[in-house]
């Protein structure tokens, strides 16, 4: 069996090829998403500790059970009988973890893992459904979680996911997507309030599906599309930012569009927005990219607002050398 990365929300995790990402929900701080294939399910749950209430692997797992009863008999309309058919410890990532199988009535197998990861300061649940003469599944299961890392020692932060690979800083979190044929977008909001002051960072990843097919006009002209398909919208999302274009250049040999420009607003409040945006056509992919990046400060009228342009390019240039459009 052959297998690929898996980088969500803070998780990495080798899994095999056929498997899909099928839901998803939250941000790295809690959040949720389930990965099926044929005869496999698994879903991965987190939250973060309170530090002024913590609970112990025992607690977590009894609040657990209690949860899956509680949905399980809110889909039957009748009371169920959630029992722990065998338990133990065992290490995941370097965390010592309860290891439960749970009985549920459904006939299948479902083995639960229940951690704390100090370092990445979350709660983990990983639970498998899969069917009990499924031969491979434990061995699967197996992988799955050896593989399976909860924290990192940098600073970034690797998705991996959609056939695509970027890293973020650990602050961009993901507020906004849209998974869905034909057009894909996920964005990260960096944002940090202190007296008087209000700084941001925006960033949009879209990419549109089966270019060739979808826009067999312009597919093949970059800037031809860019005007037909996105100037209006990157105009409109970004209101009264006088944007201003380059020379074509290249990311990844791919010819690209290159816009940005900066916007002044405000009265007693004044506000000062930097935006960028990179566009291009990855025939390998058969996918449009349109990378967007803003960064603002907010401050009264009497205190300087000026971005520190040399940063923000920094910051823009590091995705950008991280990012992979095709495999």
């Amino acid at each position: 069996m052959k297998f690929k990365e898996l980088g969500w929300n803070g998780f990495l995790l080798q899994i095999p090829e056929e498997m899909r990402l099928t839901a998803e929900s939250g941000n790295i701080n809690s959040g949720y998403f389930k990965l099926e294939m044929e005869n496999l399910l698994l879903e991965v749950k987190w939250e973060q500790i309170n530090p002024k209430k913590p609970k112990s692997l025992a607690e977590i797992s009894t609040s657990f059970i209690g949860s899956v009863k509680k949905s399980i008999e809110k889909t039957a309309k009748k009371k169920i009988d959630v029992k722990v058919k065998t338990a133990e410890n065992i290490f995941i990532s370097s965390h010592n973890a309860r290891s439960m199988v749970l009985e549920t009535g459904s006939g299948l197998r479902e083995p639960t893992y229940i951690w704390i990861c100090e370092k990445s300061n979350r709660i983990i649940t990983a639970h498998f459904v899969f069917p009990p003469l499924m031969e491979e599944g434990e061995k699967l299961i197996e992988h799955l979680l050896g593989s399976f890392k909860c924290h990192t020692e940098e600073d970034l932060v690797t998705w991996s996911a959609l056939n695509i690979r970027f890293s973020v800083p650990r602050s961009f979190l993901l507020t906004e997507r849209r998974i869905a044929v034909g057009r894909t977008y996920l964005t990260f909001m960096d944002q940090r309030f202190s007296t008087f002051t209000e700084v941001g960072r925006r960033l949009s990843i879209e990419y549109f599906s089966m270019a060739n097919v979808l826009f067999e006009d312009t597919y093949k002209d970059i800037d031809a599309w860019f005007q037909k398909n996105y100037w209006k919208d990157l105009k409109k999302s970004h209101k009264n930012i006088a944007f201003q274009s380059s020379e074509a250049g290249k990311i990844m040999r791919h010819n690209a569009v290159y816009r940005y420009g900066i916007r002044k607003s405000g009265l007693s409040t004044r506000k000062t927005t930097l935006c960028k945006n990179l566009t291009w056509y990855c025939s390998k992919s058969n996918r449009i990219y349109s990378i967007t990046y803003t960064s603002y400060v907010s401050r009264p009228f009497f205190l300087k607002r000026k971005l520190n342009e040399e940063e923000e390019e920094k910051i823009f240039q590091n995705f950008l050398s991280s990012f992979k459009c095709h495999f």
